[in-house]
């Protein structure tokens, strides 16, 4: 079961935090509870280190976060990434979206 936490932090930035499995059996409940209507702050902090499992519909979440982001002119950055996901990221060879500190990357939507 996957679980996100969304922050609207003081210092004009929104961080999420994603864990547990982000995969194909949870990805449209975290569409439509978190990322349908979300309202992002300039900077975007994200943080997968505790995803335990992820697949190609956890990877298409993160990228239709990542295109919400640039739609909403902002900025993203990965703070925390583990192997589980980094080994998907670089199966689709999407490093370029994944990298630590990304700022404006249209992903490859």
């Amino acid at each position: 079961m996957a679980k996100v936490k969304i922050t609207q932090k003081r210092n004009n930035s929104t961080e999420i935090t994603f864990s547990g499995e982000l995969t194909i059996f949870c990805a449209m409940e975290i569409y439509q509870e978190h990322l349908q209507t979300i309202i992002l702050k300039p900077k975007v902090i994200i943080k997968l280190s505790s995803v335990s499992e992820i697949d190609t519909a956890g990877i298409q979440i993160l990228l239709i976060l990542f295109k919400e982001i640039t739609k909403q002119n902002g900025e993203y950055e990965i703070s925390s990434i583990n192997d589980v996901v980094n080994d998907f990221v670089k199966l689709f060879n999407l490093e370029s979206c994944f990298s630590p500190s990304i700022k404006n990357i249209e992903p490859p939507l």
